[in-house]
């Protein structure tokens, strides 16, 4: 496949006063501060909690599901 041809290119028009200019003055940038969020042996202890709840409550309702026992739906399933 042959490849596709450009148009030529245009010169550009000179422009108005052709010296160089003064290069501009840069900011001295601030260091970024990052703030920290909560350590992770915070956020590992929030996630085993609502884990091991999680675990708790299914096995509840398992319990009062097949053997009508259980804390929290053993008279929802005992009948």
């Amino acid at each position: 496949m042959a490849a596709r041809r450009r148009n030529a290119k245009k010169a550009a028009p000179a422009k108005k006063g052709g010296g160089k200019k003064a290069p501009k003055a840069k900011k001295a940038k601030e260091p970024k501060v990052i703030s920290p969020g909560p350590p992770i042996e915070v956020v590992l202890s929030i996630v085993t909690a609502v884990m091991l709840l999680a675990a708790v409550i299914m096995i509840d309702h398992s319990s009062g599901t097949h053997y009508g026992t259980g804390t929290l739906f053993s008279e929802n399933y005992g009948k």
